[in-house]
């Protein structure tokens, strides 16, 4: 009865439950490595991709593109010359504002609104920042945002937003917007569906203030994701030893 207890009772594995650990431990960590690697050459072509997008936004302006493509022209800057018209969309309202809100003047819109260019075409236009007292009248975001009169020069980049599928973007009765949604946007400006971020100022008076692009901001988590399956690889492997090599 001791030797049979020694054997099964001893809480040690046996060398073929051993080897069958061993053999899950490491596909378990093969596996995790994997992740991480794959993770570590999606962060290298992610940081392509930014850089080439603060290529394009440090660089020069240009003419607005005749054709689009926002994979090689997103965040590019562009010059136009073009004037604000204030015909109401078929929503019934002269502009499309997004709710946002800036430091230190708080809860806004960024105004988006249709400039005709001088060759005839039309594309929308993020103006800027503009408080919500400013903006709101009768309930609804309906006061126009004034602009200049007559043809303007402006500078800004193109912007291709991500449109949502929760649902409508606005309130059909408020004009409040949740998303940049071009689609929706162009459809009721009768608009090419694009979107400039002004840098230059439209204002007259105060408001509203220009809120360019600063910056890229295309989310990168890659990094993080890397350190977590390489941590789980460490935490599986050091549980594979322990359960391997045991001792009671």
């Amino acid at each position: 009865m001791a030797q049979g207890a020694g054997k099964g009772g001893s809480g040690r594995p046996s060398s073929f439950g051993r080897i069958g650990v061993l053999a899950t431990g490491a596909l378990g960590i093969l596996i995790l490595i994997g992740l991480c690697i794959w993770q570590l050459q999606r962060l290298e072509w992610k940081e392509g991709v930014i850089a080439q997008l603060e290529a394009r936004l440090a660089a020069d302006p240009v003419p607005l593109p005749v054709a689009f493509d926002p994979e090689i022209q997103e965040f590019s800057r562009v010059a136009l010359s073009g004037r604000f018209e204030f015909a109401p969309g078929a929503h019934g309202f002269v502009d499309a504002p997004l709710l946002t809100s800036a430091r230190p003047h708080g809860p806004g819109y960024r105004v988006i609104q249709p400039l005709t260019l001088s060759d005839g075409r039309r594309v929308m236009v993020d103006r800027g920042y503009v408080p919500v007292e400013e903006k709101n009248e009768g309930g609804a975001a309906s006061r126009p945002t004034p602009a200049p009169e007559g043809p303007i020069i402006l500078v800004g980049a193109l912007r291709w937003p991500e449109e949502g599928d929760e649902g409508p973007d606005f309130g059909a009765s408020d004009n409040v917007w949740t998303e940049r949604d071009l689609t929706e946007m162009a459809a009721l400006f009768g608009t090419e569906p694009v979107l400039v971020v002004a840098e230059t100022s439209t204002a007259i008076g105060e408001w509203p203030l220009p809120q360019p692009l600063a910056a890229v901001d295309v989310r990168n988590n890659h990094l993080e994701y890397a350190i977590t399956w390489g941590a789980l690889a460490l935490a599986w492997a050091a549980m594979t030893g322990f359960l391997a090599f045991r001792r009671v």
